[in-house]
């Protein structure tokens, strides 16, 4: 007679196949003991901590980055982290600390550069070209604002010479008088935080070409928003 699991049309478990299955999962965990996964431009990289003393336990944020680096080619400069969809910040933290373990899938974004643009360097290092398109970005966002502010120029003229100009209007140069100090300001911290080295003098004299602009756009933005607030309080005085 069939057994009872049999009679019911019950499957004896397979005991190998389940000892190969937890096998498998031994390997793969052994495997991946002390083993970061980075994605990179659809390609994936493991990256170890098993020559640290406590492994990845012991292993910061910059330890990874710089392991990255050396597997992708892409400059701590421009590089970025990200872990289960938070971004990763301090590099001084310890992995375990910012969310990655053993097995972690963290996706790196950054940039990689060519020979000639190293040679456009005064180091003909790498790292410095990525600072360079760091301050490179704020300064196409200046450039933006630099038309604005000639946009909100005008319309500060427009109110000057419009004694009647409805409020809405004054509203709009208002508001716009705002937004280009706060992109301003926000451009400045930027730059701020781009810390170049001093070996690195071309991005260190391309900041401070940067800084300038920023300087001087935001002393024009104020004096236009200080003349057309003195209009203003005349204008309401006078009412």
């Amino acid at each position: 007679m069939d057994s009872f699991t049999s009679f019911f049309g019950l499957k004896k478990s397979n005991s190998s196949s389940t000892t190969n299955k937890n096998n498998r999962n031994d390997d793969y965990q052994r495997k991946m003991q002390d083993v970061v996964v980075v994605s990179f431009q659809d390609r994936y990289y493991d990256i170890h901590f098993r020559d640290f003393r406590e492994g990845i336990q012991q292993a910061t944020v910059a330890d990874l980055k710089e392991r990255c680096k050396t597997a992708t080619g892409v400059t701590l400069a421009t590089m970025k982290l990200k872990v289960s969809g938070a971004n990763v910040k301090d590099e001084t933290a310890t992995l375990s600390s910012s969310g990655i373990h053993s097995g972690s899938l963290v996706l790196l974004t950054g940039e990689r550069f060519n020979n000639e643009q190293v040679r456009q360097t005064a180091s003909g290092n790498p790292e410095e070209v990525g600072y360079m398109l760091r301050i490179s970005q704020v300064m196409d966002k200046m450039n933006g604002a630099r038309d604005k502010i000639e946009q909100f120029d005008m319309m500060v003229v427009s109110t000057l010479d419009n004694i009647d100009q409805n409020e809405t209007k004054r509203k709009e140069t208002e508001d716009l008088g705002i937004y280009l100090s706060e992109l301003l300001m926000q451009s400045l911290i930027t730059l701020d935080g781009v810390d170049c080295p001093s070996e690195f003098e071309t991005a260190r004299a391309n900041r401070k070409q940067a800084v300038k602009l920023c300087q001087q756009l935001m002393d024009h933005l104020d004096q236009s928003r200080a003349t057309f607030k003195d209009f203003n309080n005349k204008n309401k005085a006078t009412h």
